[in-house]
């Protein structure tokens, strides 16, 4: 499947390993020839139906030509690949804007901001909103023109290798240079990869391990104090690790069981710092992706857990802001049912009958016993069953 790898930088995204046609559109875009790249674009859709670079560059391109229904699809084909990507959310926050649906655009621009807190973009798109927040104003300026300063910019190929040497070697060797100086300076080495945030609190303090286990009352789990702290070291290893739903189980063994309620706290605490996963994430680490018959077992367990499951939808029902849909996992082969959950998407989305769906989510164990729902994050339309 063809695919590219991209790097954020401050002027947007630059593709290292852009594929020629990619190149070629990338190139014809930034010449204003977005036609000409959406026809070179489109007529390769089957070759990069799983690509988030060519989804976005299509979009970005529909964008900059005015075909905002065309940017609205290709965008949200590749917000379902990388749902938190600045770029892809910057984009779809301008169409709102153009749309004056400052709500959403706002909405957009703030996720943004989670993301990449530096983010310029969205720092001064939000400024305007705010500015003409409830006004005809926001309407004049998006006539103005002024709209395209904040759409994202093309991304750009790998430069050349002498601009390559002088734009990031030079850089990286005066960096080097800086973190040699630090190093002799303090007779220590600089930590090669931050921590993360919130590692540091989650450490168990003396007090922390004394009467862990708390008497009386009824609990899905009963743990010894030794499988309590287990379970919470566990937690914080996988944690330091970013398998986040290793991470998530080990907090609700504690959260679901006779632990006492400090360390309930530390735990819940050490579950705000747990991030959402895209598409790619949990195809990169299939061991982090929960199957549904080890759900099913235990569905406490694996509360707000994410999974990418694939499947059929069927008996769909579109709300005016939700999609929700009965679905069969495992009937994407159709030749048997796992299980079926209950899936609610918080936007509406067109989905065909007739085809394969993968289905990013979080799990919510249902009240009934064995019983669960997915909360949907973003799905993805197979073309062809598999």
């Amino acid at each position: 499947m063809r695919g590219g790898i991209f790097i954020v930088t401050a002027g947007g995204l630059w593709a290292p390993e852009f594929q020629s046609v990619l190149t070629k559109a990338a190139r014809l875009a930034r010449r204003g020839s977005y036609e000409t790249a959406i026809q070179l674009l489109e007529s390769e859709v089957y070759n990069y139906r799983d690509s988030f670079m060519f989804f976005y560059l299509l979009g970005l391109c529909c964008l900059y030509s005015g075909n905002y229904g065309g940017a609205h699809d290709y965008l949200t084909r590749a917000r379902e690949i990388k749902p938190r990507e600045p770029s892809v959310l910057l984009a779809m926050a301008a169409l709102y804007v153009k749309r004056a649906d400052s709500r959403r655009a706002i909405s957009f621009y703030l996720e943004v901001q989670e993301v990449d807190g530096k983010n310029r973009t969205a720092r001064t798109a939000l400024k305007i909103l705010r500015k003409y927040a409830g006004s005809d104003d926001l309407l004049a300026w998006i006539e103005s023109g002024k709209l395209r300063s904040i759409y994202p910019r093309f991304p750009r190929e790998k430069p050349k290798p002498a601009k390559l040497v002088r734009n990031i070697m030079l850089p990286c060797l005066v960096a080097a240079a800086v973190s040699l100086v630090i190093f002799v300076k303090n007779s220590k080495p600089v930590d090669a990869a931050p921590e993360r945030e919130g590692f540091t609190e989650s450490v168990l303090t003396q007090d922390d391990k004394k009467n862990l286990v708390e008497m009386g009352g009824v609990y899905y789990f009963i743990l010894t104090e030794k499988q309590i702290l287990t379970s919470y070291e566990n937690a914080r290893k996988f944690f330091d690790e970013r398998k986040d739903n290793s991470a998530r189980i080990e907090i609700n063994r504690i959260l679901e069981s006779n632990a006492n309620t400090g360390i309930k706290n530390k735990a819940s605490n050490l579950e705000r710092y747990l991030e959402m996963p895209g598409f790619e994430t949990l195809k990169s680490k299939p061991s982090e992706n929960i199957a549904y018959a080890d759900v099913m077992k235990a569905p406490p367990l694996y509360r707000g857990c994410n999974v990418l499951w694939s499947g059929m939808a069927a008996d769909i029902t579109a709300e005016q802001n939700e999609t929700l849909f009965n679905f069969l996992i495992g009937y994407d082969k159709r030749r048997s049912v796992e299980g079926i959950v209950k899936v609610r998407l918080p936007f509406v989305a067109d989905i065909n009958l007739e085809y394969p769906l993968e289905v990013l989510g979080k799990i919510v164990p249902a009240d009934a016993p064995e019983t669960l729902s997915l909360e949907g994050i973003t799905i993805h339309q197979l073309p062809v069953a598999k």
